[in-house]
C-alpha cells in the first residue's frame, strides 16, 4: 500500500496529460472524421444497416460498438462537428485504454517484481511519447485493441486457454492484425496438449466472435458477409509499405505496388516469404528449449510482430505498437534488462515513424524517403536483429542480464572513496603538465608548412584592376577612341560592386551611333571578367548609363584576327559637365596589362565569392552592403586581406587560407591534449591536411572557415576546463579556459551562426563537469559524516569540497554569464559597426535587432532549389559534392578545370564508424575527458536535422575535425589491442595521401583530362564535377 498515493498521482497526471494532448493535438483528420462518420451511421441506421455495398468501412464490428456509443453521447451532449469536445470524445477510448494497460502493467509487475519496479514500468508506459502520440494525439484504437490481445497472451502464458481464446476472438473482432499473433496461442495449446481446452476455447472464442458480429451481419450476408469483410480488409492497401519505416522504405519509394520487383522478386512474394519467416522464427524460440515454459509467449509475440513489421509488406506506421508493452511483459517474465533496451529502441522508432507520418498526412501528403525515414528504417532493422539476438541469449543460451542490484554499503563506501581520491590535491596545484616537446614543434610546423605551400599554389592572381568608375545618373556617358577603325570581335568587362545596366554603341565618327549592345551588371558579375561577343567595325565606342548603381573597373576591346591583346585606347571623352559618383571613365582603360586571356578562378570570383568578397569590399569602403545574410565578422576578415593584398583573388582568399593552415597546429594541439602522444597529434594534423573539404573550403573566399576555426578553438578550451577540478586547482585558474571558450564562442557567432549550435555542446560539457563536482561534494560529505577517513590529505580535501562546492559553483556560473553571454553579445554587436554605421539611420539598437530579424527570415524562409543541395543524412556518405567552379574557356579540347568541395572518402566513410565507436568506447571505458569528441560532433550535427531550408555538403565541414579526432582515437585503441597496429596507421595515412593526390586536380582547379575526371574520379553518378 506504500505506492497507493503515488499510483493515484501517476494516473491523474497521465490522464490530465492525455486530455491536454487530446484537445490541443489535431490528430489525423481523415481518421477522426471517418470514426465520427461511422458512429453517426450506426446511430442513423443501426448495426444491421451499417455495412452496405459501396460504403467504405474496413473495420470489423469490434470497435464499431465503441463508435456507436460515442456518437450517441455526442448527440446527447449536443457536441458540434469539429469542436474540441467532439475530438476529445472520440479520442477518449484510446486514452482510457492506455490507463487500463497501465493498471495491468502494475498489477502483473507487482506480483513478478514488486511494487517499486512495477511502478517504474507503469510510468515508462503511461508517459511514453510513442504511446501518447498514438492514442492522445492521433486518436487511434491501438491501445483498445491491445487490451484484448494482451489479455489473450496473458491467458496463454498462465495456461488459462479458454480465457485466452475468448479474448483473442475479441481482439480479432477489433482489428484483424490480431491474426498475426495466432501462432502464440497455437504453440501454447500444442505444447500442453490441451486438446479439450482447445476445443472449448475454439467453441467459446468462435461463439463470442459470432455473437458480437451477428447484429452487423444477420441481415447482411451472414457469416459469409463477415468472412468477405475480413478478406477485403486484409487485402486492402496493396503496397510495399504504407508509411512504415521498414525494409521496403529502403528498397524503393514507399507505397510501391505489390507487383513491383525487388531483387527479381515481387513485393507480394516477399511479403509471403517473410510471413513464413516470422512463423518459423517464432516456432524456433517456442520449440527449441523448454517448450512448456509459456512465459516466453510475450517474446514470441514480439518476434512475430517485429519480423512482420520490419520485413513484411502492407505495413502501416503504427503496426509495431504492440511490441512496446510486450517488451515490458517480457522483462517481467525474464528479468533481462535487454528487453528494456528493446522497449526504449522501439519507443524511439515508433515515435518518429508515427509523429513524422502524422505531420505529413496532416499537411496533405506522405513522408518522403528522406534521411529521417532512412535512418529510422535502418534502426528498425537493427532492433529486429537485436530482438532475435536477445531471444537467443535469454531463451536458448539461458544467459540472463539482470538490472544491476542496489549497491551494498561496502560498495557505496568504495565508490565514495574513489570520488574522494579524485579530489586529492595535486602536487603542483594548477600547474599543467602539458608541454610541447621539440619533436612536437617539428611535426606540427612541418605539416603546417607543407600544407601552406600547397594551399598557396595557384590560390589566385595577386593583380586585378582596382581603379574604377561609378556613374551617378541615368544618361551619363563617355566615348573611347580606338585610334582607327577596327573590326571588333569581343569586349571584356571587369565589374565591381553594385548592379545596373549600360549600353555600348559603335561608330566611325563620334556623333552618330549604332549597333547598340545592352549590358547588365548584376549580382553574379562582381569581380568577374565577363566577355561579350561583338561583330562590328568602329573607331569609337560609346557607353551610356541606362540604370545606375553599378561599378566598372576595366574594359578591354579585341580585334578580329588580332593577337589576343587588348586594343589600345587613344583617348576617352566624358560628357561635358558629367560628375561621376566615384572615379572617371579613363580609369576603365588604365590597367589593360591586367586583362587576362581567359576568365577563370585565378582572376575572378566563383561560387559564393560573388557575395562574400563583394560584401567584404563594401564593409571597408563605406558602402551599404548588398546582402546581410550572415554576421559580418567573417567578411570583415576577408576584407582585411583585400586591404593588405589588394582587391584581387589572392587578396580576398588569403586570410581564409591562412586560417585553414592555422587549423592544423590547432588540431595538433587538440590531439596532443586528448591522446598525450606525438604520433596521435601528428596523425590528426596530417589527416586534416589531407581532407579535401578542408583544402577547398579554406581556399575559397567564403566564411565557413572562420566559423569552423572558432568552433575548434572554443571546444579546445572547454575541453581544458573539462579536465580541471576546482577542488584540486585554484578556482581562478579554472575560469581562464572558460573565458577563452566564451570569447571564441562570441567571435565565432559573429562570423557565422553555425557556432551557436556548438554553444549547446559547450553547455553540456559545463553541466557534466559541474555534475561531477556535485557528486564529489556529496561523496565528501558522506565520508566526513562516517568519520572513517584515516588519510589526512583526503580528509582535508573532503572538507574543502564540502565547504566550497556551492561557492565555487555559483562563481563559475556567474562567470559563465559574463563569458558566454555578455562578452559574446558585446563582440557580436561591435562586429556590426561597419554594416550599420553606413546606413541612413546609423548604428542603433533597433538597426542591430532588425539585422538579426532579416538574417533569420532569410534562412528560415529560403525555399530556392539548387542542383547540388543535399540533406543532412547524405553528408557523411558524400552523396552530392558541391561543384564550385567549372572552367572551359580557353582550354584545349578534352581538358577541364574544376573545383569541387567534398571529403576525402577514406576519412569521411571510416569516420562514420569511428564516431560511433568513439561514443561507445568512451562511455564504456569512462574516458570522460574524451567526451568532447562526440559532444562537439553532435552539437554541430543534430541541429541540422531540424533545419527545413535547403542545405549543402559543406555544412558538414564543422563536424570534420571531430570525425578526424575520433579516427585517431580508434587508431589509439587499435595500438593498445592489436600487435603491429602502427602499420595500419601508416597505411591509412598513405591511402589518404594517395586519394588527395588523385583528386587534387578537381580540388584546386588544375587543368586535367576530362577522361581522367569522368573515368577515374567520378565514382558515382551523383558525383558531378
Amino acid at each position: 500500500m506504500v505506492y497507493t498515493r503515488w499510483l493515484y498521482v501517476a494516473f491523474a497526471g497521465a490522464f490530465i496529460l492525455r486530455i491536454w494532448i487530446g484537445i490541443t493535438a489535431q490528430g489525423y483528420e481523415n481518421d477522426m472524421n471517418t470514426f465520427i462518420a461511422w458512429g453517426q451511421r450506426l446511430v442513423d441506421k443501426g448495426p444491421g444497416g451499417f455495412y452496405e455495398e459501396g460504403y467504405f468501412a474496413d473495420y470489423p464490428p469490434g470497435y464499431l460498438y465503441i463508435l456507436y456509443l460515442l456518437s450517441a453521447l455526442r448527440g446527447l451532449f449536443g457536441l458540434t462537428h469539429g469542436s474540441a469536445g467532439e475530438m476529445l470524445l472520440f479520442k477518449m477510448p484510446a486514452i482510457l485504454s492506455d490507463l487500463v494497460l497501465g493498471v495491468l502493467i502494475y498489477k502483473i509487475g507487482s506480483k513478478k517484481l514488486g511494487g517499486g519496479m512495477a511502478m517504474g514500468l507503469m510510468l515508462l508506459y503511461l508517459f511514453n511519447p510513442a504511446v501518447l502520440m498514438d492514442s492522445s494525439a492521433w486518436g487511434q484504437a491501438d491501445s483498445f485493441f491491445m487490451i484484448f490481445l494482451l489479455l489473450s497472451i496473458m491467458g496463454a502464458a498462465d495456461k488459462t486457454f479458454i480465457r485466452s481464446a475468448i479474448f483473442f476472438a475479441i481482439a480479432v473482432l477489433v482489428k484483424p492484425q490480431a491474426l498475426i499473433f495466432t501462432p502464440v496461442l497455437m504453440f501454447a495449446f500444442y505444447h500442453h496438449r490441451a486438446w479439450k481446452q482447445l476445443a472449448y476455447g475454439a467453441l467459446y472464442g468462435l461463439g463470442a466472435f459470432i455473437l458480437l458480429a451477428a447484429p452487423f451481419f444477420w441481415n447482411n450476408g451472414g457469416f459469409i458477409g463477415l468472412i468477405d469483410l475480413y478478406k477485403s480488409t486484409l487485402s486492402s492497401y496493396p503496397y510495399s509499405t504504407v508509411n512504415a519505416f521498414n525494409l521496403y522504405a529502403l528498397t524503393g519509394p514507399m507505397w510501391s505496388a505489390m507487383d513491383v520487383t525487388w531483387l527479381g522478386i515481387t513485393y507480394r512474394v516477399w511479403g509471403f516469404i517473410f510471413i513464413l519467416a516470422a512463423v518459423a522464427a517464432a516456432a524456433y524460440y517456442s520449440f527449441r528449449k523448454d517448450r512448456k515454459e509459456l512465459s516466453k509467449s510475450y517474446f514470441i509475440a514480439i518476434v512475430l510482430i517485429a519480423v512482420v513489421f520490419v520485413l513484411g509488406t502492407k505495413m502501416h506506421e503504427r503496426y509495431i505498437y504492440p511490441a512496446l508493452i510486450l517488451c515490458l511483459f517480457s522483462y517481467m517474465e525474464s528479468k533481462d534488462r535487454r528487453f528494456l533496451t528493446m522497449f526504449l529502441g522501439f519507443t524511439l522508432t515508433q515515435y518518429i515513424n508515427v509523429g513524422y507520418t502524422l505531420a505529413h498526412l496532416n499537411a496533405g501528403g506522405n513522408p518522403p524517403t528522406d534521411g529521417i525515414v532512412i535512418v529510422t528504417s535502418i534502426a528498425n532493422l537493427g532492433l529486429l536483429v537485436y530482438t532475435l539476438y536477445t531471444g537467443y541469449m535469454v531463451y536458448i543460451r539461458k544467459q540472463i542480464k539482470p538490472l544491476a542490484p542496489p549497491a551494498t554499503a561496502a560498495e557505496h563506501y568504495a565508490a565514495d572513496l574513489a570520488l574522494a581520491e579524485s579530489i586529492r590535491p595535486l602536487e603542483a596545484a594548477g600547474k599543467s603538465k602539458f608541454r610541447l616537446q621539440r619533436k612536437d614543434w617539428i611535426w606540427m610546423l612541418a605539416i603546417t608548412a607543407v600544407y601552406t605551400v600547397i594551399a598557396l599554389v595557384n590560390l589566385g592572381s595577386t593583380k586585378a584592376p582596382e581603379t574604377l568608375w561609378e556613374p551617378a545618373a541615368i544618361g551619363e556617358s563617355f566615348y573611347a577612341d580606338l585610334g582607327q577603325s577596327r573590326q571588333l570581335e569581343n569586349v571584356k568587362i571587369f565589374g565591381g560592386v553594385g548592379t545596373g545596366k549600360f549600353k555600348l554603341e559603335f561608330s566611325e565618327t563620334p556623333d552618330v551611333w549604332g549597333s547598340p549592345l545592352d549590358v547588365s551588371e548584376d549580382v553574379g558579375n562582381v569581380f568577374i571578367w565577363k566577355s561579350q561577343p561583338l561583330n562590328v567595325a568602329a573607331r569609337y565606342v560609346k557607353l551610356t548609363v541606362t540604370s545606375p548603381g553599378f561599378t566598372l573597373n576595366e574594359i578591354a576591346f579585341y580585334e578580329q584576327g588580332g593577337n589576343k591583346t587588348p586594343l589600345p585606347v587613344a583617348g576617352v571623352t566624358p560628357d561635358a559637365g558629367a560628375a561621376a559618383k566615384r572615379g572617371e571613365p579613363a580609369n576603365l582603360f588604365d590597367e589593360q596589362s591586367l586583362v587576362p586571356a581567359h576568365s577563370n578562378f585565378m582572376n575572378s570570383t566563383y561560387f559564393d565569392e560573388i557575395y562574400h568578397a563583394r560584401t567584404a569590399y563594401e564593409h571597408f569602403h563605406g558602402i551599404v552592403a548588398y546582402e546581410n545574410t550572415h554576421p559580418p565578422l567573417g567578411k570583415i576578415l576577408i576584407g582585411a586581406g583585400m586591404e593588405l593584398f589588394g582587391v584581387n583573388p589572392f587578396g580576398w582568399r588569403i586570410i581564409g587560407t591562412l586560417f585553414g593552415a592555422a587549423m592544423l597546429p590547432l588540431i595538433y594541439m587538440m590531439g596532443l591534449r586528448l591522446f598525450g602522444r606525438t604520433r596521435y597529434a601528428a596523425l590528426a594534423a596530417g589527416l586534416f591536411a589531407l581532407d579535401f573539404m578542408h583544402f577547398t573550403q579554406t581556399r575559397i573566399s567564403t566564411i565557413d572557415v572562420y566559423g569552423v576555426f572558432f568552433i575548434m578553438l572554443m571546444f579546445y578550451f572547454m575541453q581544458r576546463y573539462f579536465t580541471m577540478n576546482f577542488y584540486r586547482v585554484p578556482l581562478r585558474k579554472t575560469l581562464v579556459p572558460l573565458f577563452w571558450a566564451g570569447l571564441f564562442f562570441g567571435i565565432g557567432v559573429a562570423s557565422k551562426w553555425i557556432v551557436l549550435y556548438g554553444g549547446a555542446g559547450l553547455a553540456v560539457m559545463l553541466a557534466l563537469s559541474l555534475f561531477d563536482r556535485y557528486r564529489e561534494y556529496k561523496a565528501a560529505g558522506r565520508m566526513l559524516a562516517e568519520g572513517k577517513l584515516g588519510d589526512q590529505e583526503i580528509k582535508t580535501a573532503c572538507r574543502t569540497a564540502d565547504r566550497s562546492f556551492w561557492k565555487n559553483t555559483i562563481i563559475t556560473l556567474a562567470s559563465c554569464v559574463g563569458f558566454f553571454v555578455i562578452i559574446p553579445v558585446i563582440v557580436y554587436s561591435l562586429s556590426f559597426i561597419p554594416v550599420l554605421s553606413v546606413t541612413t539611420e546609423g548604428y542603433t539598437i533597433k538597426g542591430l535587432i532588425d539585422a538579426q530579424k532579416n538574417m533569420y527570415n532569410y534562412h528560415s524562409q529560403l525555399v530556392a532549389t539548387h542542383p547540388f543541395s543535399s540533406s543532412w543524412w547524405e553528408w557523411p556518405f558524400m552523396k552530392r559534392p558541391v561543384w564550385f567552379f567549372s572552367g572551359g574557356e580557353g582550354l584545349p579540347e578534352g581538358q577541364v578545370s574544376s573545383i569541387v568541395t567534398m571529403g576525402n572518402p577514406l576519412i569521411w566513410w571510416t569516420g562514420i564508424f569511428a564516431m560511433l565507436g568513439a561514443v561507445w568506447l568512451t562511455i564504456r571505458n569512462k574516458e570522460k575527458h574524451l567526451y568532447m569528441l562526440w559532444i562537439a560532433f553532435l552539437s554541430q550535427y543534430v541541429p541540422w536535422m531540424l533545419v527545413p531550408r535547403e542545405t549543402f555538403l559543406y555544412h558538414y565541414f564543422a563536424m570534420v575535425p571531430f570525425i578526424i579526432l575520433a579516427i585517431v582515437y580508434v587508431m589509439k585503441q587499435l595500438d593498445s589491442r592489436v600487435p603491429g597496429a602502427s602499420k595500419i596507421r601508416y597505411a591509412y595515412v598513405a591511402a589518404a595521401a594517395i586519394l588527395f593526390i588523385m583528386f587534387y586536380p578537381v580540388l584546386s582547379g588544375m587543368q586535367v583530362s576530362a577522361d581522367y575526371v569522368n573515368i577515374v574520379l567520378r565514382w558515382f553518378p551523383s558525383w558531378v564535377f
